[in-house]
């Protein structure tokens, strides 16, 4: 790593250089900065809060993300498959994630509390023991995915096939269940 950043806290900046490359983030916080359009190149962000920050249209180059959590984010479009995911543990909370890609990834407990994930790709994700209560999942693509003991609760706008994703003590509310039946073309009156 080139530049290593320790316990600093970044308040209403705008990163908008082009690339941020091999640099190390420990224990830092973030707070109403921007980070839109920016490629990332072997960045590690360690123990970090992100509040009210931009990623939107960033290109995470190997990046990291360790023991991360951001609150109240945009990060529309980001392909998280370009994530460096060694040790990789995300919270999200609140957050803009529409048209992101999760495939293939493995992220086990991570939290999705009241996000949007409109339009998102988890296919070939295992997200056993994720919580995305509240979460607004309309035209997210669940396909091959692990969501053994998922937390659904008050999620809203879901389809998921049973049939084609695992699912067993995934916990959904009686409101929304209808997501499940959908591609069976059941009526229920």
């Amino acid at each position: 790593m080139n530049k290593t950043y320790y316990q600093e806290q970044f308040e209403n900046e705008e990163f908008d250089s082009e690339i941020m490359r091999n640099a190390l983030y420990e224990d830092c916080s973030f707070s109403n900065c921007s980070f839109s359009n920016l490629n990332f190149i072997e960045v590690n962000f360690e123990e970090c809060e992100f509040n009210s920050c931009d990623f939107s249209g960033a290109n995470l180059n190997e990046t990291a993300f360790r023991t991360v959590v951001f609150n109240e984010c945009k990060m529309m479009g980001l392909n998280f498959e370009q994530l460096n995911t060694f040790r990789m543990s995300m919270k999200f909370n609140h957050v803009k994630l529409d048209y992101s890609i999760f495939y293939g990834l493995s992220l086990k407990n991570t939290s999705f509390l009241n996000s949007s994930l409109l339009g998102c790709d988890f296919s070939e994700a295992n997200l056993e023991k994720s919580n995305f209560q509240g979460a607004n999942l309309q035209e997210t693509i669940f396909s091959n995915t692990n969501l053994n003991k998922v937390d659904f609760r008050n999620a809203t706008n879901y389809r998921i096939n049973p049939s084609q994703n695992k699912m067993k003590g995934a916990i959904f509310s009686k409101e929304e269940v209808m997501g499940l039946l959908m591609d069976f073309g059941i009526k229920i009156e």
